[in-house]
């Protein structure tokens, strides 16, 4: 295979999928309850997805930066809309590049260095995004510029503040640490932590690669928890297996034309995909909804987290492949015992109590 070999593979070989499945090239079924890395917020094969590529391709598929793109117009709206707050937004292709995008204009607009973030926690994997990860495997390139980042406890705020310095520009925080062993504080962390980036004159930014789009149950944490963070990282779900990422960015914050851009970010193919997801999210019972069978999961299971981004702490060797032989996928973590449960956001009643099923049977 001329592949290189960065991810570790499994042996089979993907060549349909539809809804909420999966097929192989030997004909074999799987309930995808992993969505891509929670990528594929809409399922497979997401109809008004489609329709929406399909037209924007027939017409006019790709322009760069220096003109404006309607889809990229439409699709900046819909997401400011969401937050309900005054951002602008920065159209760019991968989780990496949202948060190196966000960590560079928080350095510049302050003035400053230095970051705080937290242990366990995951940003990317181009070298700023690996100098603010708070996971040891990862810090093995030089230079290594964790340097620059004082790493505190997620959940714990005295030890933020023994972070803090006269040189740090921002906090980046991973509010729902998914890589990590879903890790999550309380509400009030999040809500102290936003306080006490005010006092200090210092940027919030919250990476929500995964949380965002909808994944936890609304569009993004923080309207969960009921705050507004000066930069809000995205990626993932946002056009359902597209790449595409976003970076909000709160009015006020001067970021200047040629400090900052891309070729490829806010196509508008991608663009329209991402319409459509949201779109679907702003149904009206969607959210309501998925938070029913969430907690469905979390009572039988005794799953953590919120929305589709959960977590099932279980003792069983290899349950990633013993979940793939009863026709299901999961993932696990950086955490041996912890497994993600990351399905499409589309799932249904039935699907949920398939995955039950085939994952009770899978770790008994």
């Amino acid at each position: 295979m001329s592949l290189l070999e960065v991810y570790k593979r499994f042996p089979q070989t993907i060549v349909k999928a539809k809804g909420s499945y999966l097929w192989d090239d030997e004909g074999n079924k799987y309930l995808d309850f992993y969505a891509g890395h929670a990528v594929c917020s809409m399922g497979h094969a997401f109809e008004p997805l489609v329709k929406a590529v399909q037209k924007q391709a027939e017409e006019f598929y790709f322009y760069s930066n220096i003109f404006h793109m309607k889809p990229a117009v439409d699709l900046a709206a819909k997401m400011v809309a969401a937050m309900q707050s005054p951002y602008k937004v920065y159209l760019t292709n991968s989780g990496s590049e949202a948060n190196e995008a966000a960590i560079k204009m928080a350095r510049k607009a302050s003035g400053k260095k230095k970051m705080i973030s937290f242990e366990n926690s995951f940003h990317g994997r181009g070298i700023t995004g690996i100098g603010v990860t708070g996971i040891d495997f990862y810090h093995k390139f030089e230079p290594n510029l964790d340097e620059y980042t004082n790493f505190a406890e997620l959940g714990n705020m005295e030890s933020v503040r023994e972070a803090w310095e006269e040189d740090v520009a921002a906090v980046i925080c991973e509010p729902i640490q998914s890589i990590g062993g879903v890790n999550m504080a309380s509400y009030e962390f999040y809500k102290e932590l936003a306080d006490f980036c005010a006092e200090k004159g210092i940027y919030l930014i919250f990476d929500e690669v995964q949380t965002g789009c909808g994944r936890c149950g609304d569009y993004w944490f923080a309207n969960i928890v009921g705050i507004e963070p000066d930069f809000i990282t995205t990626a993932k779900g946002i056009a359902s297996g597209l790449p595409l990422a976003a970076v909000m960015v709160k009015d006020g914050i001067e970021v200047n034309a040629g400090e900052h851009a891309t070729t490829f970010g806010g196509g508008n193919i991608p663009c329209v995909a991402a319409c459509a997801v949201f779109d679907k999210l702003g149904e009206p019972g969607f959210f309501e909804a998925l938070n029913v069978r969430s907690q469905k999961i979390k009572d039988q299971l005794g799953a953590f987290g919120e929305g589709y981004l959960l977590g099932i702490e279980i003792e069983c060797d290899d349950l990633v492949k013993k979940c793939l032989v009863e026709g299901l996928i999961i993932g696990g973590s950086a955490k041996k015992n912890i497994y993600r449960i990351t399905p499409p956001l589309t799932v249904s009643d039935e699907e949920v109590d398939e995955f039950l099923e085939k994952f009770k049977k899978a770790s008994s």
